[in-house]
C-alpha cells in the first residue's frame, strides 16, 4: 500500500488560485447585480420578463446565485481559505492492491479492483470508472508523486484511455438546458411555449433526479440537489397557474 497527499507547496497554489476564482466570482456577482438594478429600473421587462410571477422569480433567482454566495464570500473571506488548507491537508489516496480509497472532505470514495473498468485520462486528472456511468473516483493531477500513481494503477491491469471529451459531458448540457428552462419561463410570451418548456422541465427533471442519485457516495452531500432539479418544473408551472397573460 502507497499514500499520495498534495504537498504543501501544491497546497498554498490550490488556495491561491481558489482565492483568485472567489475574488473573480465577488466582482462578477457585484456587477451583475448592480446592472440587474439599473437594468429593472430603467426598463423592467427586459429583466423581469412577461409572466405574472416573474418578478418574484427574478428577485429570488438573484438573491441565491448571487447575494447568497457573495455575502457568505464576504463574510466567511478568512475561514474558507483556512478551511480548504485544512481539507486539502487531509486529502489522501491509498491504492492498494484490491482496491483505490479516496478520502477528502466530502468523505470516503472507494472502488474495489474488480469494480474499475477503465481509467480516463484527461487534462486535470484520472477518472477510475465503475460499471456504473455515474459511479466513480477522480485522482487529481495535482497530488504529489501522480505520475508514479498511474503506474500503480496500470500494474493493476486497469486500461488507460485518453478521454477527447470530459467525462459525463451530458452533465454540463443538462445545467445548461436547466437554466435555458427557467429563462425561457420567464420571457416566455405564449402559453404553448411555457406548456412545452414544462414538459421539457419535467423530463430534465427526472434525469436530473436518476442521474444525482446515480452515485450513492454523493447522496449525503446531494439532498438539496435532488430537489433542486425540480425548481424549472415548479417555476414553469406557477407562471401557468397564474394564467399568465
Amino acid at each position: 500500500m502507497r499514500v499520495y497527499v498534495y504537498g504543501e507547496q501544491r497546497i498554498e497554489q490550490l488556495v491561491e488560485s481558489s482565492q483568485r476564482l472567489r475574488r473573480r466570482f465577488c466582482w462578477g456577482a457585484a456587477i451583475i447585480l448592480a446592472a440587474s438594478a439599473l437594468v429593472g429600473w430603467l426598463r423592467p421587462v427586459w429583466i423581469f420578463g412577461a409572466g405574472k410571477h416573474a418578478r418574484e422569480w427574478v428577485i429570488a433567482a438573484l438573491f441565491v446565485f448571487f447575494v447568497g454566495p457573495l455575502g457568505d464570500n464576504l463574510l466567511r473571506w478568512r475561514s474558507r481559505r483556512a478551511g480548504l488548507r485544512e481539507s486539502l491537508q487531509k486529502f489522501r489516496i491509498e491504492v492498494f492492491d484490491d482496491r483505490v480509497w479516496v478520502a477528502g472532505a466530502g468523505g470516503v470514495r472507494a472502488l474495489r479492483r474488480e469494480e474499475i473498468r477503465r481509467a480516463e485520462e484527461v487534462g486535470w486528472g484520472v477518472y477510475l470508472r465503475s460499471a456504473r456511468r455515474y459511479r466513480w473516483i477522480l485522482i487529481p493531477a495535482g497530488i504529489d508523486g501522480f505520475v508514479e500513481l498511474k503506474r500503480e494503477i496500470a500494474a493493476m491491469k486497469i486500461p488507460f484511455l485518453q478521454a477527447e471529451v470530459a467525462p459525463n459531458w451530458e452533465e454540463f448540457v443538462g445545467a445548461l438546458v436547466f437554466a435555458g428552462t427557467m429563462v425561457c419561463a420567464i420571457f416566455a410570451h405564449s402559453r404553448v411555449v411555457l406548456e412545452a418548456d414544462l414538459a421539457v422541465s419535467v423530463m430534465l427533471a427526472v434525469a436530473g433526479f436518476v442521474v444525482v442519485s446515480a452515485n450513492p457516495d454523493n447522496l449525503p452531500k446531494m439532498r438539496w440537489a435532488r430537489l433542486g432539479v425540480f425548481l424549472p418544473v415548479v417555476m414553469t408551472a406557477s407562471m401557468l397557474w397564474s394564467g399568465w397573460r
